[in-house]
């Protein structure tokens, strides 16, 4: 994973521990000299520490526990332990080594962010009146949701392409959206902004720039393209989106692309390559949006 993207979400986490803590430490500091809860909080303490060399829970420490709460209620204390906002890594950000969903939220965030989608859409809001063919659109809104609720993809592409304003940009943000709700990691982009980010960086002599830039885009769970063909395409830019379409489906990485162009003109837009990894019937799924510019029918 880029560096910069990373410690950026652990330090969103690590400050969290922090306020947690910091939190049980005013909390004890409070209520420390007071000779009842020192009595309780002592009691409870010695007990669970009893009951962790045993393994076993006795009906002891619950009583000592419900006590010590009873007493924390009553004076509307807070717990003078640590409430982390992750139960499950304390707001380590790691489980036995392993990214928690906490951090792959939060390094989903950096990354949406530096895209300029922060507005994501939500399947279950999603406006079907709009569409001319609204029967369709709702079948195909549902076996996109449902391919983002799978634990694994046979096919690991998916190409929407159709003319301007037919609801391809909304229906990967309802995607996107629903992929985080599962603790994904996601990077969403515009082609124009993969461009330019790619050039800006192998344009350099910095070899790290260069591997950071790119990890971004191979590292992530999900990678989403919009607006493929709209870009400013330079044989460099080319090479590289390559690369990463390449290595994405070796590493078996889902990649959602939208374009205004069809299957047939992405190969004389690009190249074989590029064609060849976009209509793959083993790994790909092809879309064709149809109907008129909703953004017309709006107006």
């Amino acid at each position: 994973m880029n560096n910069e993207i990373l410690t950026k979400a652990k330090n969103v986490i690590a400050e969290r521990r922090r306020d947690a803590e910091k939190i049980a430490e005013n909390s004890y500091a409070k209520f420390s000299q007071h000779p009842e809860f020192k009595k309780l909080y002592n009691e409870y303490v010695d007990c669970m520490i009893t009951s962790a060399k045993t393994g076993q829970t006795s009906p002891e420490l619950e009583a000592k526990k419900s006590a010590y709460q009873a007493w924390l209620n009553q004076h509307n204390c807070r717990d003078v332990s640590p409430v982390y906002s992750c139960k499950k890594c304390e707001d380590n950000g790691y489980i036995n080594g392993q990214m928690c969903d906490c951090l792959k939220k939060e390094i989903t965030k950096v990354l949406i962010k530096q895209s300029g989608f922060q507005n994501l859409e939500d399947f279950d809001k999603s406006d079907f009146n709009k569409f001319e063919n609204k029967e369709e659109m709702q079948k195909l809104y549902k076996i996109m949701q449902d391919w983002c609720n799978q634990e694994k993809h046979s096919k690991t592409l998916i190409f929407l392409s159709g003319g301007t304003g037919v609801g391809k940009t909304h229906l990967i943000k309802c995607m996107a959206n629903e992929l985080i709700k599962r603790s994904k990691v996601v990077n969403l982009t515009t082609a124009f902004a993969l461009n330019q980010d790619l050039v800006s960086a192998f344009s350099t002599f910095d070899s790290y720039k260069k591997d950071q830039t790119l990890q971004k885009y191979l590292d992530c769970e999900y990678l989403f393209i919009d607006d493929l063909g709209s870009e400013i395409k330079q044989q460099l830019s080319i090479n590289l989106l390559y690369a990463i379409l390449n290595e994405r489906k070796m590493r078996s990485l889902s990649t959602i692309i939208t374009s205004n162009l069809d299957v047939k003109d992405i190969r004389d837009v690009y190249d074989e390559r590029i064609a060849s990894r976009i209509i793959d019937k083993q790994s790909s799924i092809c879309i064709q949006l149809n109907g008129n510019d909703l953004r017309l029918k709006k107006n």
